[in-house]
């Protein structure tokens, strides 16, 4: 039974993780660098050939983006407006988040302060 469970959070957080990554505008090889896998690893996630496994680095990532994207949606309001923010200039962040979000430190950065912006609402 735990093996089912496990399979169905993997599946979860799979998909969730691709649906995020969609509904910000990022593509595939953007989605590949923010796990810091191969495109074909989100390929593979995109058709459901693939899972993300618990304690690897891809899943916490994953993880990551899955925080940045409820994040953003209550700051931001809209998905519009958080594509908008997330392709912007941000001076807090001295750069693009899109651009950050392509390497763990800078995920952790802008999840970071996307907290630290929900917590002042």
């Amino acid at each position: 039974m735990k093996s089912v469970t496990s399979s169905t959070e993997n599946a979860v957080l799979s998909n969730a993780f691709i649906r995020a990554g969609e509904r910000l505008g990022l593509d595939e090889i953007e989605l590949s660098a923010v796990l810091g896998e191969q495109v074909s690893t989100v390929l593979g996630l995109r058709h459901g050939h693939e899972q993300l496994k618990p304690s690897t680095e891809a899943w916490s990532r994953a993880m990551l983006l899955i925080e940045l994207y409820q994040s953003l949606l209550a700051v931001a309001g809209n998905e519009q407006n958080a594509k908008v923010w997330l392709s912007s200039m941000n001076r807090g962040l001295s750069g693009r988040p899109r651009d950050l979000i392509a390497c763990r430190a800078g995920l952790e950065q802008v999840v970071q302060y996307l907290a630290s912006t929900r917590s002042l609402i």
